[in-house]
């Protein structure tokens, strides 16, 4: 087997591998600062740096493959390939290259459920005053009358309850029953209490149960709660009329494509 006749790399001061190869200077001042020594980059980590030319062991001979199959087992237990920066670049490892079907998600924004959002934030700020309360009232009702349908829980709730706006109950039971209709749990709850209650439509106790248990089927936990708690109140022939009612809106439901925002 050829030998050749080499010089001892240094060891690496930043991570102590042996595997180093000769670098070039970099200006002739460099150079001229450093008599007897030499620059060196590190097989492993890149780092450049300067080092006695002939190392501490001295010249030394031994077999040529030796040193190279050294060089491939210490790549080897570091886990991968090192990209080795030319001798002019910095000394820190070059980055992998980006595959070229690298995907980019794309958040898609629903400008009605941003409408929803905004209005519910400024109506939650303490700090409200009469012209932002106007306003997300103005951006709840864009996104209700869109189809957003927690916009249209939220709007109706606001007209029963006449808190930062006028109390009017038809426009209550016109945004709670919407949202119902179109599937909402919440709604459901809502425009069942309304009927609970005779609110903006008639008083109609098997009316109320029939959406408080739409909403239990949806598991809803108050629809379930306020379910039983009226079902107490009905006759034994209100409450199998109620049942029958839920099932049929339930199955008539399934068949027909969902049609909520939320």
């Amino acid at each position: 087997m050829a030998t050749l006749d080499t010089i001892a790399p240094p060891t690496c001061p930043a991570c102590g591998a042996a595997g180093c190869r000769r670098s070039r200077w970099r200006s002739h001042a460099e150079h001229a600062g450093n008599p007897g020594m030499h620059p060196w980059r590190c097989l492993a980590c890149s780092h450049r740096f300067v080092a006695p030319d002939h190392g501490s062991g001295g010249r030394r001979s031994g077999p040529l493959v030796v040193g190279v199959l050294a060089a491939l087992a210490l790549l080897a237990i570091i886990g991968g390939s090192v990209m080795v920066a030319s001798d002019d670049d910095a000394s820190t490892p070059a980055p992998a290259a980006a595959t070229a079907a690298e995907t980019v998600a794309v958040a898609v924004v629903d400008p009605l459920d941003a409408h929803f959002r905004a209005a519910r934030a400024a109506l939650l700020d303490s700090a409200r005053d009469s012209k932002i309360t106007a306003e997300a009232v103005a951006r709840l009702r864009q996104a209700a009358e869109g189809g957003h349908t927690g916009a249209m829980v939220l709007l109706g709730k606001l007209y029963r309850s006449g808190v930062g706006m006028p109390q009017n109950y038809a426009l209550a039971a016109r945004w709670l029953g919407a949202a119902a209709e179109a599937g909402d749990p919440e709604g459901m709850v809502e425009y069942g209490r309304l009927h609970r209650s005779g609110i903006g439509v008639a008083l109609d106790a098997v009316k109320a149960y029939v959406w408080f248990n739409r909403a239990a089927a949806l598991l809803n936990m108050d629809g379930v709660q306020e379910r039983d708690s009226i079902a107490v109140k009905l006759s034994e022939d209100e409450l199998r009329r109620a049942q029958a009612l839920s099932l049929e809106a339930i199955e008539a439901t399934a068949s027909q494509p969902e049609t909520g925002s939320r």
